[in-house]
């Protein structure tokens, strides 16, 4: 059976409209993964995780919903307004003594430029939702007219949906890099003493920078240590040279062994550097 004028052209116009529908795919799918990260929390133990996985409740919603969210919670108007992103109590507090920590992120923008991103996302909502309900039903595919005019139209949705994408990418570029940066705090000693103090107002300040006292000597057993065992003396001055404000003295400690003895995570004992030799304090972290 010979094929019509148009076969060619109309295969031309569902190569290019799954072409769409694979660009549009994507961008569900980071938009999802955007609007699902704007907000995440972990309960805070001895040992608390940063940034906790978020809720997946972004997966069930669809690309119009997801879009007000985003132009709603994730780009605002104006900047906020002191004490507007405090998070409302939680039922769970009275179980999680230890607290809980929560990271919100949003972008502040002009009105005008915030009415506009509305506009433009409202648009590629419409884009998306004639390309998988409405194209057949819409565009004449059974004459060559027809069919270059639907190709024509294709080119033209392809261009916004990959330029919407480009912007997409460029947005979760971002608010990856905003999350590695405040895991990257939350993990360091500084923070961890900051938040035992937080959690704990009558907490002493020597226990409050024990943490960042113990790290130090932690690193300079990684670094130094023979045979399992760190030279007390090796310990203080790589301390010294790493983080030289960070003294025992500085925080009320009498002494580095007193950190020692008061942090509870290390064995300690008394022997010569050498045979012979004067004798030295080492230590090792209790495994």
């Amino acid at each position: 059976m010979e094929e019509p004028s148009y076969a060619a052209l109309q295969r031309e116009v569902q190569r290019k409209l799954g072409r769409c529908l694979i660009r549009i795919q994507q961008y569900e799918l980071l938009l999802k993964e955007l609007v699902a990260k704007r907000e995440v929390s972990a309960i805070l133990g001895r040992n608390p995780v940063p940034l906790a996985e978020p809720s997946p409740t972004a997966t069930t919603r669809t690309m119009g919903q997801l879009v007000g969210e985003l132009t709603d919670k994730y780009f605002q108007p104006t900047l906020l307004d002191s004490g507007e992103t405090q998070p409302e109590a939680s039922s769970d507090d009275n179980e999680h003594p230890a607290g809980w920590a929560g990271v919100r992120r949003s972008v502040s923008m002009s009105p005008d430029s915030h009415a506009k991103l509305i506009e433009e996302l409202q648009e590629l909502v419409d884009l998306r939702n004639d390309l998988v309900h409405h194209f057949v039903e819409v565009q004449d595919l059974v004459t060559e007219e027809g069919c270059i005019a639907a190709d024509m139209y294709l080119q033209h949705c392809y261009t916004e949906i990959d330029r919407h994408l480009v912007s997409l990418q460029g947005w979760a570029a971002s608010s990856n890099e905003a999350t590695r940066s405040i895991a990257a705090f939350m993990a360091s000693p500084e923070y961890n003493a900051f938040l035992m103090a937080e959690l704990s107002p009558s907490i002493s300040q020597r226990e409050a920078a024990l943490p960042c006292l113990v790290e130090l000597l932690r690193r300079a057993e990684a670094k130094i240590s023979k045979d399992g065992w760190t030279a007390l003396s090796a310990a203080i001055a790589f301390a010294k040279t790493v983080a030289p404000d960070e003294t025992p003295k500085k925080h009320a400690f009498g002494s580095w062994r007193q950190v020692l003895h008061d942090a509870g995570f290390f064995q300690v004992r008394r022997g010569p550097v050498s045979p012979g030799g004067p004798m030295e304090t080492w230590y090792r972290f209790r495994a």
